[in-house]
């Protein structure tokens, strides 16, 4: 009969968001269909999303050693799980146990100072979720409002970490460091990064180390598990998931494999303006060497004579009449060259006027390069 409902249910909401919904669907299948059609081949890592992923490089690296139980800044292990002691052992019998893990069989001046501590369920409760520190050094907590341990513990263990994650994710998406590529995800991955933080203070201001055990926890048949052990490790490892997703769509969006976006009318304004900005220095760069060259031939006298020489020589030949007036013999009317150029011209004197032209096309080409 249940399913006979649900069923009918399911059907009158088809029915009622149908009209509106499936239109919808037809354009965003047609719109991924258009851009995965759009979408340009492959390209390589460009240097700056490559400098993006080495950040978050960095900082997965970072948070994955904080979250190996035996970095340097581990939590001490659950003196309950470490002694197999429940909920309602006493404090002297459990701490009994826990110098048999000491050396000498001693208890440190840690161990003795949350012996005092540890001697109520409020007290274990704190301790199951804030831990040892909290629960021994805070001076205006009270175990009636559990409010209070959680401002003293919120700032150095949630928010510090979450707000050095923010940072590395800001610095990833800086488009002057990590370029556009990875700049058009700074906004998502901020959202991301605030919905992992806010998660994580839902849970320590929400979760009970007592009621919310389990019932075996709960009756005294086995030891209690410790939320601030297990959400000091899960946390950087949590960031670390957080990191590796965002480098990969940095990845996949920079290389053109995934989340292709067609360049904006200003990305395509930038792009001519830069051509432009490059061919106009190719252009100064080619005329200042010209004058630079032309400068050392007219200061050397040598240099200087040869060229005054070469295009005396040159207007001679191509002027029949001399300065004075008088006649002279033109190179170009002669009837020898006269003759082997009509040979050439018609192909017929050994000389391929195609690869001619290709050679001065390549010329012209390799000098008036970037103009």
């Amino acid at each position: 009969m249940a399913i006979a409902i649900s069923w009918g249910t399911v059907k009158s909401l088809l029915i009622f968001f149908g009209p509106v919904l499936l239109p919808r669907l037809i354009t965003a299948y047609r719109s991924l269909r258009v851009s995965i059609a759009s979408r340009p081949p492959p390209r390589p890592l460009p240097a700056a999303a490559g400098r993006a992923l080495n950040i978050l490089f960095g900082g997965i690296v970072f948070f994955l050693l904080l979250s190996l139980p035996f970095n340097p800044h581990a939590p001490e292990p659950n003196i309950f799980t470490l002694t197999r002691s429940r909920l309602n052992t006493p404090t002297d019998v459990i701490f009994n146990r826990l110098s048999r893990f000491r050396p000498d069989n001693l208890l440190t001046s840690a161990d003795t100072l949350l012996q005092s501590k540890l001697t109520s369920l409020g007290a274990r409760r704190v301790y199951l979720t804030f831990g040892p520190d909290a629960l021994v050094s805070c001076q205006f907590c009270s175990y009636d409002d559990l409010t209070t341990y959680l401002l003293y513990y919120l700032p150095f263990h949630v928010l510090l970490p979450h707000l050095a994650h923010l940072m590395l994710l800001g610095i990833a998406t800086s488009a002057p460091l990590a370029g556009r590529d990875s700049a058009r995800w700074r906004m998502k991955f901020t959202l991301a990064g605030l919905a992992l933080a806010a998660i994580d203070i839902y849970i320590m201001a929400s979760y009970d180390a007592i009621n919310g055990a389990p019932l075996s926890v709960r009756a005294g048949q086995n030891p209690p598990t410790s939320l601030y052990n297990n959400i000091t490790l899960l946390r950087p490892l949590a960031i670390v998931v957080c990191d590796i997703l965002c480098a990969a769509v940095i990845w996949l969006s920079a290389t053109h494999r995934f989340f292709f976006k067609p360049p904006s009318s200003e990305d395509q304004i930038d792009t001519a303006v830069q051509m432009a900005i490059q061919s106009l220095t190719g252009a100064t760069t080619k005329l200042h060497a010209s004058s630079v060259t032309r400068n050392a031939v007219v200061r050397d006298k040598a240099l200087k004579s040869r060229d005054d020489l070469y295009w005396q020589t040159m207007a001679a030949s191509e002027s029949p009449t001399g300065a004075g007036g008088e006649i002279l013999n033109n190179i170009w009317e002669e009837e020898e060259v006269a003759r082997a150029m009509s040979r050439a011209m018609a192909g017929q004197g050994g000389i391929d006027l195609a690869q001619l032209g290709v050679n001065a096309n390549d010329f012209v080409r390799g000098v008036t390069e970037g103009l």
